[in-house]
């Protein structure tokens, strides 16, 4: 099981839409790749027995020194683990780990890249809680926001 041979990352607090509260441990495995390392995170509740296929699975890739883009978003958690905003969360820790600029896909397939309307939603909660911002030419959003007085 994938889950087995990850490495613990954080264990991370989360509340739901409905206001209950839920750690979930999250684990990270590298992937060597010749057009940039991916980082494959999953999660699940703390204390919960992984059954194969019920997680949540997030892919980040580099695209340059300290860049990674969010490539894509599976929660396969079951029912009354959904809504805990595990992706919102979980952005600034692997910012943080990676030292790292985390940005988002865009949504041009006739290029061949896609950002879903369910991924759109998560990055705009952070642009509503002033985390990140969306840049409006190159249609994606970044995390985090630039520093004062940077170019």
């Amino acid at each position: 099981m994938v889950w087995d041979g990850a490495s613990t990352f954080i264990f991370l607090p989360a509340i739901s839409k409905s206001g209950r509260k839920e750690i979930f441990e999250i684990r990270v495995e590298g992937v060597p790749d010749p057009d940039g390392d991916a980082w494959f995170y999953y999660a699940k509740p703390k204390d919960w027995k992984v059954t194969e296929g019920e997680e949540y699975f997030a892919s980040f890739k580099t695209i340059a020194v300290r860049l990674l883009q969010l490539e894509g978003v599976t929660n396969r958690l079951p029912a009354e683990f959904q809504g805990f905003g595990i992706t919102a969360a979980l952005i600034p820790h692997v910012a943080e780990s990676h030292a790292a600029r985390i940005r988002s896909s865009r949504h041009r397939p006739s290029e061949g890249e896609t950002r879903s309307v369910a991924a759109t939603a998560v990055w705009q909660r952070l642009v509503r809680e002033k985390l990140a911002f969306y840049d409006r030419g190159d249609d994606r959003f970044y995390f985090p926001l630039p520093s004062p007085g940077a170019a």
